[in-house]
């Protein structure tokens, strides 16, 4: 990487790092102004909400650069399923609020087992693909949301921990509010990851590096 492309990079980060806290920060007045940060983190509330969109607008972003860069295309097309069998979990409460409570599953389906498709028939390929895809700063965010969203921020929302903490009458708006919290930094460096990628490709199959 020249000079060029180490200062443009620095500076997409910083970007990236203002984008993120002002979202922070505008949940933080949200909360400050009503006086109370329930609504916020409820299910299907505004954070789950934007969690949603997050996560849906990076899946399309991944399967439309897939078509972009060939030499990468089924590495993009796997992570895009990926990113919608987030997306799908994220709907739970509204399926069980619909009288079915499986039916994230059943939605998510379709992409898992494309998934699972392109796993068996290009696994040699994907792994090419992997090597050349892991030198790149779209990777590092990519990776940095999805060990966010699922190990950190299922690790630091378990209830007893909280319990444990606060005491079982008010664990739960704590709980709610670090969990979400959580997520959606995930979620928001994934959306961060899918633009690295679209702007450090370039043209038809370029390495993004």
């Amino acid at each position: 990487m020249d000079r060029y492309s180490a200062s443009a990079l620095l500076v997409r980060l910083l970007v990236y790092a203002s984008l993120a806290a002002g979202v922070f920060e505008l949940l933080v007045r949200a909360a400050a102004s009503s006086g109370d940060s329930r609504w916020l983190s409820r299910d299907d509330g505004p954070v789950e909400l934007v969690q949603l969109a997050a996560i849906v607008a990076a899946a399309a972003a991944l399967a439309a650069l897939s078509r972009k860069a060939p030499r990468l295309s089924e590495l993009l097309r796997l992570l895009a399923c990926l990113a919608m069998l987030g997306a799908m979990r994220e709907l739970d409460n509204l399926t069980l609020q619909f009288g079915w409570r499986s039916g994230y599953l059943w939605m998510g389906l379709p992409f898992a087992l494309y998934a699972m498709s392109l796993l068996a028939t290009t696994r040699g390929r994907l792994l090419d693909q992997l090597a050349v895809f892991v030198r790149s700063p779209a990777f590092a965010l990519l990776a940095a949301g999805f060990f966010i969203i699922v190990i950190y921020a299922q690790l630091i929302g378990q209830k007893v921990l909280w319990i444990a903490v606060l005491g079982p009458d008010a664990y739960r708006p704590t709980k709610d509010l670090i969990e979400e919290s959580s997520e959606l930094l995930g979620y928001l460096l994934v959306v961060f990851g899918a633009a690295e990628a679209w702007l450090t490709m370039g043209g038809q199959g370029r390495d993004p590096v």
